[in-house]
């Protein structure tokens, strides 16, 4: 029985070793592109426009000079995996009044958006997300945050979607969307942000 669980690690190994990694960089849904490095112990090559590639072959040598693909090429080599990407997440914010954690007036219509775009994409996984201003202490504006959030949820709830598909946290002044100093009343930071993926 030892001998064959050797044989198995060395066949895996060896296969390992005869092949290699192909990276290209595709532009993400919004059309923008980053960069990646591609190292290997010998040096790497940087990848930074659409469609530029390497191929890692040995972690000794160094990888293949950068091959710019067309979409023909990157389709016919990952047309089924690019297809079957998953949709990047929504994103939606709601913005509270200064320490009300009573929804906005336009968030019915808001919130209506946000449960159709759960419903269309069939999701079980969305996250409401409770912040304030930092206007205030740090333990009432976390108390307030959550209160944001729990209020969002709720009427996420009671439109049918269920508990268990949501994930609810809250950060107080912790995360702001604008940084401002101590005292600051910033309303783009005193949010709710819902992410549907």
């Amino acid at each position: 029985m030892k001998r064959s669980t050797v044989f198995f690690a060395m066949f895996g190994f060896m296969l390992a070793g005869c092949s290699g990694t192909t990276v290209v960089l595709v532009p993400d849904a919004s059309g923008k592109v980053g960069k990646v490095s591609v190292k290997t112990k010998a040096g790497e090559q940087l990848l930074s426009q659409a469609g530029a590639s390497t191929f890692a072959g040995k972690a000794d040598k160094l990888p293949t000079q950068v091959e710019v693909f067309d979409n023909t090429k990157i389709q016919d080599m990952f047309g089924t995996a690019l297809a079957n990407e998953p949709a990047p997440p929504l994103h939606y914010t709601l913005l509270f009044p200064s320490g009300s954690a009573e929804l906005p007036s336009d968030a019915t219509a808001q919130l209506k958006t946000v449960y159709q775009s759960i419903q269309t994409r069939n999701s079980c996984d969305t996250s409401v997300i409770g912040h304030s201003d930092r206007t205030g202490d740090n333990n009432t504006n976390k108390g307030i945050s959550l209160q944001r959030a729990e209020s969002v949820a709720n009427v996420l709830k009671m439109a049918g979607l269920k508990g268990d598909c949501l994930d609810v946290r809250y950060y107080g002044e912790n995360d702001p969307a604008v940084p401002t100093a101590d005292e600051v009343a910033e309303p783009r930071n005193r949010r709710v942000e819902i992410e549907v993926r």
